[in-house]
């Protein structure tokens, strides 16, 4: 089994309200089922949803692989409720070069006066592995590779392999004229690219009246459709959704995108692929 679902799909800033229900306000969190394993990547405010779902599954081990840690990525693991359940294992995967480690972070939003639950009371076992981008990660068949992505303060994609499939997830990249050689390794001939595509042309470049987006780490959908069909990726998923977007805003996207990669579409909350 290799299967895929999403808990969390918006960037920058939860964007709850009447609309976006279709595609959802949460930030960024997908879980990947690989066989027996868990795969976390990211730990946004959908983070929270996830984690009532695994409550109910018993005593769980899991590994967390963050792609940095922006508000938006990290907001929901304060109120992860496995976190919180003794006997519960997790290994939380991050760049090892960020200013701060991932376990300094983590404790760092949870400390007094920003909230009051330190990550030491958190009742589950966590170990932290601070990874180079390119070193591999073995875990019971399946293979997770983190490669840099074009961020402020860095990014990581993590490539994962199971079963002959591969699935990319690369959220907060800014893709420029040409894919660099570290995106080329990271999407290439995968089954399924999920891939920032916050802004449109017009917000990236900054016409018709609109502030510059240029320089701030996220991808339009354009330039996720090119780079996908360069990599020779099966599906495209954008993701990442400007917080602006509304549900008419997104299935405009999506519509635009389908005629420049026709195998694509735009994430939503509860979404489930299978590969």
């Amino acid at each position: 089994m290799f299967r895929i679902r999403f808990w969390g799909v918006r960037g920058s800033i939860p964007s709850p309200g009447p609309g976006t229900v279709h595609f959802g306000g949460n930030t960024s969190c997908v879980e990947m089922r690989c066989g027996s394993e868990i795969l976390i990547f990211d730990c946004g405010t959908g983070a929270r949803l996830l984690g009532d779902e695994l409550s109910r599954e018993g005593p769980l081990k899991a590994h967390i692989f963050f792609s940095h840690v922006h508000w938006d990525h990290i907001q929901g693991f304060p109120f992860f409720r496995p976190g919180f359940q003794p006997g519960n294992e997790f290994m939380l995967c991050g760049s090892k070069s960020a200013p701060l480690n991932i376990e300094e972070t983590l404790a760092g939003q949870m400390n007094y006066p920003n909230f009051p639950v330190r990550l030491s009371q958190m009742g589950a076992t966590m170990h932290y592995n601070d990874l180079e981008a390119g070193e591999r990660v073995e875990v019971n068949g399946v293979t997770i590779v983190p490669e840099p992505l074009s961020h402020p303060n860095g990014s990581f994609g993590y490539r994962v392999e199971h079963e002959g499939k591969v699935a990319v997830y690369a959220t907060d990249n800014e893709l420029g004229g040409e894919s660099s050689e570290s995106f080329q390794r990271l999407a290439r001939n995968a089954d399924v690219l999920i891939h920032d595509a916050q802004y449109t042309e017009d917000e990236y470049w900054g016409r018709n009246g609109l502030m510059a987006k240029k320089g701030w780490g996220h991808s339009t959908w354009n330039a996720a459709a090119h780079a996908a069909a360069a990599a020779g990726v099966k599906k495209l998923v954008l993701y990442h959704h400007d917080h602006s977007h509304d549900d008419d805003f997104m299935r405009d996207i999506e519509q635009q995108c389908r005629a420049v990669f026709p195998n694509s579409l735009a994430a939503y909350e509860g979404l489930v692929l299978d590969l």
